[in-house]
């Protein structure tokens, strides 16, 4: 699969020229390791020279288009990666996640959880549509019938541990995206109830949303557990 727009990977900053398939086949090569314990590794070498090459040092992204990892709950983690491996979502990761075996899965995820994530605030956003955004955030649109985001995703947009994940701090621009590829059924998932919500929401409420969430904080512990389908 080509690379000509941006999407959420495992690449290679240095050759991000290649193709998905030949970066899945370099990440099959790297040797097998451990994260726990500060161990280095095949798996730890899998993190900083190839997960951080696009989701930034620590899992903080530092390209708008590409979702921060630092923080979000490893079980969350994994089940995504486990649905690019089986083809449940489509994408960059797909094909480097073809040559991810259940441990790399594990070990990547539980890194990633355990970092601490930096807030990624949108300071041009007009303040009148950032309150838009909270109130969608906060309390939904009674008019068309969208729950608030908060009610799944918590106030502080830490996410509910084992069923939902942390929002708070990832870039606007991403968040957007995925609820416009929701909204379109572009993001191939099983997630029905997500598809639903963006379904219901305009452009700008949208925007208004995303921009307000990317600017959330929390004071969540990394590590805790996440989980919800693609």
């Amino acid at each position: 699969m080509g690379m000509k727009q941006p999407a959420p990977g495992m690449l290679i900053l240095a050759i991000a020229l290649l193709s998905a398939e030949g970066l899945s086949a370099l990440a099959g090569e790297l040797p097998r390791g451990e994260l726990r314990g500060g161990e280095t590794g095949g798996a730890q070498e899998l993190v900083t020279h190839v997960c951080e090459a696009c989701h930034g040092r620590g899992g903080n992204s530092t390209d708008p288009s590409v979702p921060s990892l630092a923080g979000q709950g490893s079980a969350y983690l994994q089940n995504q990666l486990a649905g690019f491996q089986a083809q449940r979502r489509v994408g960059v990761m797909s094909g480097i996640a073809m040559n991810l075996n259940g441990a790399d899965m594990r070990d990547a995820a539980d890194y990633f959880s355990r970092q601490i994530p930096r807030g990624d605030a949108n300071d041009t956003a007009d303040a009148s549509a950032l309150r838009r955004g909270q109130v969608i955030y906060d309390e939904g649109i009674a008019a068309t019938n969208v729950p608030s985001c908060a009610s799944c995703h918590a106030l502080d947009g830490a996410g509910l541990p084992s069923l939902f994940p942390r929002l708070a701090g990832q870039h606007s621009r991403y968040l957007a995206a995925q609820l416009r590829a929701f909204r379109s059924d572009s993001r191939l998932s099983t997630n029905t109830m997500m598809q639903s919500v963006a379904a219901k929401l305009s452009d700008d409420e949208i925007t208004e949303v995303a921009d307000y969430v990317a600017g959330l904080h929390t004071d969540a512990v990394p590590g805790r557990a996440g989980v919800m389908s693609e």
